[in-house]
């Protein structure tokens, strides 16, 4: 009787029927597929190694492997430009064009060929309306706007990349100035583009210290829009809504205009346009002041004018006043000088009789005075007696607690309590660190001393 015993494959078997099966349905075929970028790394050959995933409601449905050789990632970056490399980041949804390849040894992954831009710009585009709804509904898009910017600014925070060519030109267009005007123009180093840029943009903005600036300059040269998706970061441009000094940004863009724009005080097409835009400011202050100059030239012309005519009629007025009224004036101090001297002659009268009654008075006045001082003395002689004595009486007593006090603290008493003084070459020994093993020591008792040698030291 045969028994139906089951056909066992090998895993090597069962590996090949699949590579067949798929290259008998699939083989060379490509298709596009949407997912996540779960894990992105770069090996040291060039090549890229990706997860890919899907997920719903942060539960993962589905996950598979990925690689684009370098070669094809060449091919990739020169059809669609370098920021496909910050488009390769975690958490990135994308739209890929990818074969299957299966292998015994491997497993399953998918050769990623190409991928579609028009959907990673139309998703920017997508989350960078969302963005810019909610900061209008919360109106941020205002907060900056209603700072009070400065009639000039002449200290600048600049928030660039310092190699690249946007700032060197903003700085020579700010140097170079047909005005010979000088700004302080600190630079603040930033990437500019990348996935970690618009994260250290905002660090790096929320240090700089307000009270050394006047305005915060942003500028980048000109990109797409996957390079300036930076400024488009929720984060920062809340950041910089916030800011207390206002933000004016210098951002080369082709045709849109970012997030962080929206937002600033003001915006600028290039960095060069804000630096027109600073020495514009500048030129226009340096205007009104020359305005104002001549505004205080002229109306000192015409005070001076004035008070001169002022003058000159009064000079004509005071010409023409009549000498009779200088005679008038000389007989009035004439009679006053008569009137002056006969209330003086009737005063020194007055004053003679008041010298004799005082006279007659101060001959009195000094016996009783001195009396009267004689007996406050011997009142003053008694009251010091008295304190003298008291004061004699409680230094005696304190003198007898003193004596008392150094009698308890003389090296005889201590020594009659049980205490000794030990002595090393006629000095007091006060810790063990000052004397050596064998060397002989004296130790003084209260009715006598006592010579000795060290022969053991114990060290708290």
């Amino acid at each position: 009787m045969s028994e139906n015993r089951p056909k066992v494959y090998s895993l090597l078997a069962l590996s090949q029927s699949i590579k067949r099966l798929l290259d008998d349905r699939i083989g060379q075929q490509s298709f596009w597929l949407k997912a996540e970028i779960a894990q992105v790394k770069m090996a040291g050959s060039g090549h890229w190694y990706l997860e890919l995933v899907q997920e719903k409601d942060g539960t993962r449905l589905a996950a598979m492997q990925a690689v684009i050789w370098k070669l094809d990632f060449e091919q990739i970056s020169d059809r669609h430009g370098a920021e496909v490399k910050d488009l390769l980041a975690a958490g990135q949804e994308l739209v890929l064009r990818v074969m299957i390849d299966y292998h015994p040894l491997y497993g399953l992954k998918l050769l990623i060929k190409d991928l579609d831009l028009s959907f990673v710009l139309g998703e920017l585009e997508k989350r960078k309306r969302e963005t810019l709804a909610r900061l209008r509904e919360e109106g941020l898009l205002q907060t900056q706007k209603k700072l009070s910017g400065a009639m000039v600014y002449q200290r600048v925070a600049i928030l660039s990349s310092e190699g690249a060519a946007a700032y060197q030109d903003f700085i020579q267009h700010l140097r170079e100035n047909e005005f010979g005007y000088r700004l302080q123009a600190d630079l603040f180093p930033v990437p500019v583009q990348g996935q970690a840029a618009a994260d250290l943009i905002r660090k790096t903005l929320l240090q700089i210290p307000i009270e050394n600036y006047d305005l915060i300059a942003i500028i980048r040269g000109g990109g797409s829009s996957l390079d300036l998706d930076a400024f488009n970061d929720e984060a920062l441009c809340r950041a910089a809504a916030n800011f207390p000094l206002p933000i004016e940004t210098g951002i080369g863009h082709e045709s849109d205009w970012s997030i962080l724009d929206f937002v600033a005080y003001k915006a600028h097409k290039t960095p060069t346009a804000l630096a027109d835009h600073l020495l514009d400011k500048m030129a226009a202050f340096e205007a009104s002041l020359q305005q104002i100059a001549e505004s205080l030239q002229h109306k000192s012309k015409d005070i001076i004018q004035l008070e001169r005519q002022m003058i000159l009629a009064f000079s004509e007025k005071l010409s023409l006043i009549p000498l009779s009224q200088i005679r008038e004036h000389r007989g009035r101090v004439h009679n006053s000088a008569g009137v002056l001297v006969r209330l003086s002659a009737d005063g020194l009268r007055t004053n003679e009789r008041l010298l004799e009654r005082l006279a007659l008075q101060f001959q009195e006045k000094p016996l009783t005075f001195i009396k009267a001082k004689q007996e406050q003395l011997e009142g003053l002689q008694q009251d010091l007696n008295r304190y003298g004595q008291a004061q004699m009486e409680r230094l005696q007593k304190d003198l007898i607690h003193l004596q008392d006090r150094l009698d308890l603290l003389k090296p005889e008493r201590t020594l009659e309590r049980g205490y000794s003084i030990t002595r090393k070459d006629g000095k007091s020994i006060r810790s063990v660190t000052e004397i050596e093993l064998e060397q002989e020591i004296e130790t003084q008792l209260k009715d006598g001393r006592l010579r000795s040698r060290v022969l053991k030291i114990d060290t708290k």
